[in-house]
Order: structure tokens, then C-alpha cells, then sequence
């Protein structure tokens, strides 16, 4: 079965190695979570500090190693760099699984973020490298549902393991033994599309800080590019907007899963649930991506935008109501889910050369886990600065927040960041 690029066609069999890559990325830190109320039993020396950092690190390791993989990108070396980023996390997976000490599962738990970070650009890189067009779009909404999907059935599986053996969770982490089976048809992909030489005008605007006359006044998909500054083959400005657009977005489609245990009518177990069909929508949505694109056309990115307002609109004035945040949860995560492979795809098209665009989609990744990083960070600042502790007010600041963006969005609907073109869906 041969799938239909935008370029010509490649075999089904590379695709579902591509598609592979994206099963386990969402995954570091999951197998502690169920086991993480009984650490300080199975440990003795585990201390609050300790468990955190157990949590903590592999989200944190994982920024660094994001980067140097999309540097590592540019290089005629990508298999073997998402080879060994893979054989990393299996192996900081098999170990753990054994492992009968708090600090190695530490340091096991710093060599999956590290594995997780080297693999994590080539996930939507290698969609970029080989798809264009709607074609792209497409993909990178399928790439978005199966990341989303594996979360969603993976968090179950750890909860039923977790009730066997405190060891048997870290099982999940040995999901990345089906990409390195499928790895060899990665050598199939076409050397043009792994090799994607600058346009000699593009080489000449990226060694200038800006160069207008290199620059033609619209891109393809015919947004402005005036005033436009390109620097080490990246148009300034437009990855500057694009990298906080894609925090905010991350940072307040967190919310939810983050503060909803803080309600005390809310047991563990719905929250787990909302949490769930948080992720489950934006699985459907990612798979249904083009004919909701195309329903929307280039207002999608405002309706996805306000799904999200509307979804806390729910958790703030229907309190009390588990089937109405239940809802809400469902209309956040369809509104990210949306949203997330339009950004991947944006991400690719703020470089001169395609050769950067896994580098651009590292960026991405960054603004991705230094967002999730921060959601505490920031609501507790904010907390302080309000003066409050009220379990609903980081709702009120988001939703607010939300709000505001909404109505950026749409007075921006006609520039690159927000705007939709006709070739991500026609």
C-alpha cells in the first residue's frame, strides 16, 4: 500500500515507522505516578525531595536533549541519532524495571528524558521532511491523536500494573521496541526529502539579519513577510509569535488535569476520568483533522480558540456538575487538539529552508515542556499577587486570560500565526 506525500507516494510501511515515533514521547514520568503515594514505603531513604525529582527530572532533561536532537537534524545522521535515542529509552526502561534503588531510578529517569528528548524533533520532523501540503496537516494530526491515544491507554495500563508490582508500570517504557523494529524502513524514505537543499534566494536572506529584497513580499501560503527579520535561516519574528502562542496554549489546556483533583467534590477517580476524555478528544479530533478543517477553513484556529474559553466558561459558573466538566474537559482537549498539529505545521514554514524545519519543530518541543514546567510556577505566583488560595482561581485567571487571546486571535486571523491557508486543507 503506497500513501500519497504531496510529493509522490512512499510505502505504508514507513509511515507506521514514522507514526511509531510518536507512541511513547508523552510517556516519561507515567510509570512513576500510580507507585508515587507508596515511594516512601518501598524507599526508605525516600525523601519529598527525592520523589519530586523523580517527577520532575525527566521533563526537565528532556529540554536540553530536545535541542541538541534538532541540531543533531541538520546533520546526514538522523537515523542513527533517533536510533540511539531510541535504544536510550528502552534501555532506561529495562533497567528500571529491575532496579531496587530510589537514586538509580533517578538516574534511570534522567536517561529516558535524555532518550525521550533525542527522538522527540523527529516525531513531526520526519513528516515535515517527507510530507507537504494538506497531505502534512493531515499527518501531523494523526501523529497528534496517536501520541494522545498511547497516553490515555498507557496511564490505564500502569494503574492495573501498579496494583501487581510496584516494578511492573515501568513496563510502558519498553513501547519504544516497536520503532526500533520499524527503523530500518526509515532508510526508505527518499535521500531528496532528507536532504532538502536552500533555495538560493533563502540562502541569501538567511545571511543577513535582514534582507527585504531577498525576502519575497508573501510566502506560499500568501502571508505578508514584510519587515520580516531572518536570522540563522529562521524568520525572527514569526518564531518569536508562533513559540508563545504555542506556550499559552499548553500552558492553559494544562490547567484542567493540574487543578481539578484540588476540588473536593472531585474524587481521584473523575478527575482521572475528565483527564482522560481530555486526551481522548484531542485523539478524535486529530484523526478527523482535515474535514474539520475543512469545515471551518480560516476560522479554525478562532474556533479551536474558542473551544478553549468555552470550556472554562463550564468550570467556572457550572460548578458542582461532573457531567458538565466532564463536557468541558472534552471541548478543551477538542479545541488543543485542533490547534496542536496547526502549530507543528506553522512551525515548519517559519524557516527559509526545509532543512530547518526539524530544528524549528525542537523549538517547539521546548515551548512545550517549559510551559508544563511553569503552569505551577505561574499560578502560584499569581496566587500570591491575588492575594487568594481558591481552588478556582486558576480557572479564573486562565479562562480570563483565554478570553483575551481569543480576541487577539481573531483580530490576527489574517496574519501568519493565526491565519489559515487553503493548502492546509484544500
Amino acid at each position: 500500500m503506497q500513501v500519497q506525500t504531496g510529493k509522490g507516494t512512499i510505502s505504508m510501511m514507513v509511515v507506521l515507522a514514522i507514526w511509531s515515533l510518536s507512541l511513547a514521547v508523552d510517556l516519561p514520568g507515567l510509570a512513576v505516578t500510580p507507585i508515587e503515594g507508596q515511594l516512601h514505603q518501598i524507599f526508605h531513604d525516600a525523601t519529598d525531595f527525592k520523589i519530586q525529582l523523580l517527577t520532575v527530572l525527566p521533563n526537565l532533561v528532556i529540554i536540553p536533549f530536545v535541542l541538541l536532537s534538532g541540531k543533531l537534524s541538520e546533520s546526514k545522521h538522523k537515523i542513527a541519532v533517533i536510533t540511539a535515542g531510541t535504544v536510550l529509552y528502552i534501555a532506561a526502561g529495562a533497567l528500571s524495571i529491575f532496579s531496587s534503588s530510589l537514586n538509580m531510578l533517578i538516574l534511570l529517569s534522567c536517561l529516558l528524558g535524555a532518550g525521550c528528548g533525542l527522538i522527540l524533533p523527529f516525531s513531526t520532523g520526519l513528516i515535515a521532511d517527507v510530507f507537504t501540503g494538506k497531505y502534512r496537516m493531515k499527518q501531523m494530526g494523526i501523529i497528534s491523536a496517536i501520541g494522545n491515544v498511547a497516553l490515555v491507554l498507557a496511564t490505564f495500563v500502569v494503574g492495573f500494573l501498579a496494583a501487581k508490582s510496584w516494578h511492573l508500570p515501568f513496563l510502558v517504557y519498553l513501547l519504544p521496541l516497536l520503532s526500533l523494529i520499524l527503523i530500518p524502513f526509515l532508510r526508505k524514505i527518499p535521500q531528496s526529502d532528507y536532504d532538502q537543499p536552500a533555495p538560493a534566494a533563502a540562502d541569501a536572506a538567511a545571511k543577513t539579519t535582514q534582507a527585504p529584497a531577498a525576502i519575497p513580499a508573501v510566502d506560499a501560503d500568501g502571508f505578508s513577510t514584510k519587515g520580516q527579520t531572518v536570522k540563522g535561516g529562521f524568520y525572527v519574528g514569526r518564531t518569536i509569535w508562533l513559540l508563545l502562542a504555542y506556550f499559552f496554549f499548553v500552558f492553559a489546556t494544562c490547567i484542567p488535569s493540574y487543578y481539578l483533583p484540588n476540588f473536593k467534590w472531585i474524587d481521584a477517580e473523575s478527575a482521572s476520568t475528565m483527564t482522560s476524555v481530555f486526551y481522548f478528544a484531542m485523539f478524535v479530533v486529530g484523526l478527523a483533522l482535515t474535514p474539520v478543517m475543512k469545515m471551518f477553513r480560516k476560522t479554525t484556529f478562532i474556533a479551536a480558540t474558542a473551544m478553549i474559553v468555552g470550556s472554562f466558561a463550564l468550570f467556572i459558573f457550572v460548578p458542582g456538575s461532573t457531567v458538565i466538566y466532564i463536557i468541558a474537559a472534552a471541548l478543551c482537549g477538542l479545541g488543543n487538539g485542533i490547534a496542536q498539529p496547526i502549530f507543528y505545521t506553522k512551525a515548519t514554514e517559519v524557516v527559509t529552508s526545509d532543512s530547518k524545519s526539524t530544528l524549528s519543530l525542537a523549538y517547539l518541543q521546548v515551548a512545550n515542556y517549559v510551559a508544563i514546567s511553569l503552569v505551577p510556577v505561574i499560578i502560584g505566583a499569581g496566587q500570591k499577587i491575588f492575594n487568594t488560595t481558591s481552588t478556582m482561581f486558576p480557572f479564573i485567571f486562565v479562562g480570563i486570560a483565554s478570553a483575551i487571546v481569543l480576541l487577539f486571535v481573531v483580530l490576527r486571523a489574517n496574519h501568519f500565526v493565526f491565519g489559515m491557508s487553503k493548502n492546509y486543507y484544500e
